[in-house]
């Protein structure tokens, strides 16, 4: 009888086998709740690298002039190429937009003969013909699932053969693939030593108005833009 109220008082509590599986279990589902996130972080789409480029396929530059009697007129120009690296700090940017000032075209040809030869002095040298824009630096990095992004921007811009820290506002939008780019800044004549031009007796204010637009696509290799 003792045996029997033994082998009953066992057979009531859980025994070792039921005990390996539970723990199993538990491992099963541990394991399952530490290797998913992980696998859907791995599935989930990455902010770019450090070491993406972007290659601009085609752009213009508006530059408005506000003229001392009142009024205005632009200069404007499609010859602008380059190509821009992401660096380690995500926010800025190595390469460099350049801008041939030569096709500058305000729509009278007897100014832009002015504008290129007396001004700009384009003749002088590529340092004079073009212009550059380098260390381009974010405020606020693009981030990586945003459609369109807007902050501000500084960078170093070479004009006239001087250089000049410049700074203002930028929208950067992705699209099909790619990424369209909207910059605007001002800049004084004056500080990159050009004359204010005069035409016909009315002058350009010092102080102009910079556009820059242009459309750029992720790769390998620099492809330029309209020259």
């Amino acid at each position: 009888m003792a045996r029997r109220m033994q082998r009953g008082f066992c057979h009531g509590l859980p025994g070792r086998e039921p005990t390996v599986k539970t723990a199993r279990r538990r491992v099963a589902s541990l394991a399952t709740a530490t290797l998913l996130p992980a696998a859907l972080l791995l599935a989930s789409p990455q902010p770019a690298s450090a070491d993406e480029l972007w290659n601009l396929t085609s752009g213009s530059v508006r530059v408005r002039c506000s003229l001392t009697l009142g009024g205005s007129f632009d200069a404007t120009t499609s010859a602008i190429s380059g190509s821009l690296r992401r660096t380690e700090s995500d926010a800025t940017y190595a390469g460099a937009l350049r801008v041939d000032l030569a096709p500058l075209d305000t729509g009278i040809e007897l100014r832009n003969s002015h504008l290129r030869e007396t001004y700009l002095e384009v003749a002088r040298g590529d340092q004079f013909r073009h212009a550059t824009l380098t260390g381009i630096a974010l405020a606020v990095p693009l981030p990586p699932d945003t459609v369109r992004h807007e902050t501000s921007f500084s960078g170093r811009l070479a004009l006239h053969g001087v250089e000049m820290p410049v700074a203002g506002g930028v929208e950067l939008s992705r699209r099909d693939g790619g990424i369209q780019v909207q910059a605007t800044f001002s800049l004084s004549l004056e500080a990159f030593d050009i004359q204010p031009p005069r035409y016909l007796g009315v002058g350009v204010r010092d102080e102009v108005g910079i556009l820059v637009t242009f459309d750029a696509v992720s790769g390998s290799s620099p492809t330029g833009g309209s020259r």
